[in-house]
């Protein structure tokens, strides 16, 4: 089942914020791409590449079966088989079982979620490294 649950938050401006949730709770094969930032929880089978923008939460009865998870605020629950990238925070809550390597610079692991794959947390140094390096590449490439 596909849903889109809307909330309806209020902050201390008074104005109100929409705040959406896809849930996909059947099985699904196929590439999801997301450009603008999402709210995304998967429940049910998932087989195929994700890439998203803002919330992705793999649900508690999930089975994931992909080459790779992108994504920037990733919460695993469930079962996952391939490799997760977060641009922000990994979470893997208690229930979670992943097999698959893991990049992210925050990394939260509760007692009893299962990782079995390679992890790697970025430091401050490699960011501003890559981004020196990228800036040099630019400044070459139009003098």
């Amino acid at each position: 089942m596909l849903g889109r649950r809307i909330h309806k938050l209020e902050k201390d401006d008074s104005r109100e914020t929409e705040e959406k949730t896809i849930d996909i709770e059947a099985g699904m094969e196929g590439n999801i791409k997301f450009s603008n930032p999402v709210n995304l929880k998967i429940s049910g089978k998932f087989e195929g590449e994700l890439d998203t923008k803002g919330v992705l939460i793999i649900g508690e009865r999930a089975d994931v079966r992909v080459t790779v998870i992108k994504g920037e605020n990733i919460t695993i629950a469930g079962k996952v088989r391939g490799d997760i990238v977060s641009s922000k925070r990994l979470e893997l809550s208690s229930s979670a079982k992943v097999i698959g390597n893991i990049k992210t610079p925050l990394l939260i692991v509760n007692q009893g979620a299962l990782l079995k794959g390679d992890c790697q947390m970025p430091v401050e140094e490699e960011k501003s490294e890559i981004k020196e390096s990228f800036k040099k590449e630019k400044q070459s490439f139009f003098p």
